[in-house]
This record gives structure tokens, C-alpha cells and sequence, in this order.
């Protein structure tokens, strides 16, 4: 059965489609690139074992980008930094590591983090399949 082959049911697999990000060449390794796709913000970055990353522009926390905020993007070792609130996110599996440490890139006492946090519990980013198809990278919706 198809469902039980990709984890998602006959209406999902439907609904999917395919978009061209733009070249390979276009995202350089291990440098996040925001990209529209299908009408939203998605980052895509390119690990350095070849690896394509594809992620809504968005923090589970409150919405916010996760490329646009106090300092700008905050990058590295395969982990994102949310600039407004610094929770932290892999790249790869979306998967939480630290949710409302601080504040725009200022750390806060462990006290503060359940304020931070507005109630809101820890959230794994929105992941997308991205692959290289004739030299463009492509994601699936």
C-alpha cells in the first residue's frame, strides 16, 4: 500500500507538488537561502556531504522568520537559531534543541524561559523534501 510505503495517506500524496527553488548553484553549502515557494517563505541550505535541507521561513514559537529578525540569521554546525526568541533548531531533522533560552540573541536566566515561551510548548520546524533534479533544486509541497 502506497501509504504505508511514504508514511502519508493517498490524499496527502495527492495534494503534493513539485517546485524548482532555483539552480544548485544558487545555494551555496551550509549557508541558508530564503526562497519563495508555492506562495511562502521556505530555507533551503545545502549541507557539505551534499545534503538539501528545506524548511518553512518560520518559527514553531510564534511565526516569526527564522532569516529575518535582530542580527539577521543566525547559522551554524547544521543548527538555526531563531533571532527573536533563540530557540534552536537541526536543520536536518527539524527537531527541536533548545527552546526560548533568550531574547534577540541575548541569553536569560532559566527562571524566564516558561515566560518566553508564552505558554507555548517546544515544536519541531516545518521540514520539506528538497532534492536536485537537471541542476535545479526542487521542493515538494
Amino acid at each position: 500500500m502506497l501509504s504505508a510505503t511514504f508514511g502519508r495517506d493517498a490524499a496527502t500524496l495527492r495534494a503534493m507538488s513539485t517546485h524548482v527553488a532555483g539552480s544548485l548553484e544558487d545555494f551555496p553549502e551550509e549557508t541558508p537561502v530564503r526562497v519563495p515557494v508555492a506562495g511562502q517563505q521556505v530555507v533551503i541550505v545545502r549541507r557539505s556531504d551534499g545534503t538539501l535541507c528545506a524548511f518553512a521561513d518560520r518559527c514553531p514559537h510564534l511565526g516569526v522568520s527564522l532569516t529575518r529578525g535582530p542580527g539577521g540569521t543566525h547559522y551554524a554546525d547544521g543548527v538555526i537559531t531563531c533571532p527573536f526568541h533563540n530557540s534552536k533548531f537541526d536543520v536536518t531533522s527539524g527537531a527541536n534543541l533548545d527552546w526560548t533560552p533568550g531574547f534577540a540573541g541575548v541569553g536569560m536566566p532559566s527562571w524566564s524561559r516558561r515566560i518566553i515561551a508564552l505558554g507555548r510548548k517546544p515544536a519541531p520546524l516545518t521540514l520539506f523534501e528538497a532534492r536536485t533534479q537537471d541542476g535545479n533544486v526542487v521542493v515538494e509541497t
